[in-house]
């Protein structure tokens, strides 16, 4: 919505995608330490990973070692382009992990959008069908929940919140709120 309006969108989850790309040095150190989540065909297999990471917290720990400096090091790189760049353009970066990885300082300003976990759930499991993969036990969408820090903590540190609980019409009225917000300061 806030790219109809005339943003730049980029998203963490994409720059993580990249970054495990086929070929890349982050890939084959994953493939080192987890050998099980490289398909016959050399691929990745994101859902053997996510398995394992979420279930695994020093697993977890040690794939973030590898994947977290490079993701946030094309967030920076985005964001000094648009810093130095002569169009008045307005950035947002979709960062999930934001605030668990201390990266709310990059930004000048922080927009939570938020949903119950209940639907964050439904969500998850929209998107796994969507991907053409298997719906997720309720323990892995747990699990997956429990590595984000609770929405009405996200929404007390965040600049302005956006709750997308509600219709499609009340959402695009925040979204056009925040915007003129935005925009004007």
């Amino acid at each position: 919505m806030f790219e109809a309006l005339g943003a730049t969108v980029r998203s963490a989850d994409v720059d993580a995608r990249l970054v495990l790309s086929d070929g890349s040095q982050a890939l084959d150190a994953v493939y080192s330490l987890f050998p099980e989540v490289q398909q016959p065909d050399g691929t990745l297999n994101r859902s053997a990973l996510a398995s394992r990471i979420f279930t695994n917290a020093q697993d977890k720990a040690r794939l973030e070692s590898i994947t977290h400096p490079l993701i946030i090091e094309r967030i920076r790189s985005a964001i000094d382009a648009a810093r130095a760049s002569t169009d008045p353009g307005i950035l947002f970066y979709e960062v999930p992990l934001l605030y668990e990885r201390n990266l709310s300082n990059l930004f000048d300003a922080v927009v939570a959008v938020l949903a119950t976990p209940e639907l964050q759930a439904e969500r998850l499991q929209a998107r796994e069908a969507r991907a053409g993969r298997p719906a997720l036990t309720s323990d892995a969408v747990a699990d997956r929940l429990a590595a984000q820090m609770p929405p009405e903590e996200k929404a007390r540190r965040a600049d302005y919140v956006i709750r997308t609980e509600t219709t499609l019409a009340e959402t695009e009225e925040q979204v056009q709120r925040v915007w003129d917000k935005i925009v004007s300061d």
